[in-house]
């Protein structure tokens, strides 16, 4: 079944983001906390209010999403707003395990940014995760769809994503639902993990 994400489905999506973070395998690999990653890189949609997302859902477990935010700038702020509410005071607390050993990573990803196209043209954003199990029975190509529907139901002109090409799969599903590749750059950010740089777009 795939439907609307829910408030309750926070903390299930957060873990399978830390499960799928390192091309489909565990985010363990270059990030050691993982309640980080998910207040990182999944809380700032559930306080976003024009979030858009979808879970797959399989004998009442969720198993995969899709989630992002129509306006770029609103994400940022939302982003923002977690790091200065929930992340920061989580350190002083000890919300989290292992906060210093996740920066390696973070200051990387200031290093080498991502490569975007146009937010006037592409104001809204996709991330796409699937649990090893899930994957192969078209649930991605469901999550997809059922997104990109609601962008034009809602009249959003574009949407983008960023990717490597270390993840075929997903290259694959996105170039089959009609993306194209806006920007594309060698970079250096997962070299320390994969032993070699990756082309990211």
């Amino acid at each position: 079944m795939i439907r609307p994400m829910q408030p309750t489905d926070e903390a299930r999506l957060g873990e399978i983001a830390y499960q799928t973070g390192f091309f489909g395998a565990s985010a363990k690999t270059y990030f050691p906390d993982p309640q980080l990653f998910a207040d990182l890189w999944v809380r700032a949609y559930f306080r976003l209010p024009d979030a858009v997302g979808y879970v797959a859902q399989v004998g009442g477990d969720v198993i995969g999403y899709i989630v992002g935010s129509l306006n770029e700038g609103a994400y940022r702020r939302a982003l923002v707003r977690v790091v200065a509410d929930t992340v920061l005071p989580g350190v002083l607390t000890r919300r989290y395990a292992r906060p210093l050993a996740a920066l390696p990573y973070l200051i990387r990803t200031l290093r080498y940014p991502s490569p975007h196209a146009s937010e006037t043209g592409f104001p809204a954003h996709l991330h796409l995760n699937l649990l090893p199990q899930s994957r192969g029975l078209g649930l991605g190509r469901g999550l997809l769809q059922s997104y990109l529907e609601r962008l034009q139901e809602l009249g959003v002109p574009g949407v983008q994503l960023s990717t490597t090409d270390e993840n075929a799969a997903a290259l694959g599903l996105y170039r089959t639902a009609g993306f194209t590749v806006a920007a594309s750059e060698q970079t250096e950010l997962w070299t320390p993990w994969l032993g070699h740089p990756a082309r990211q777009m």
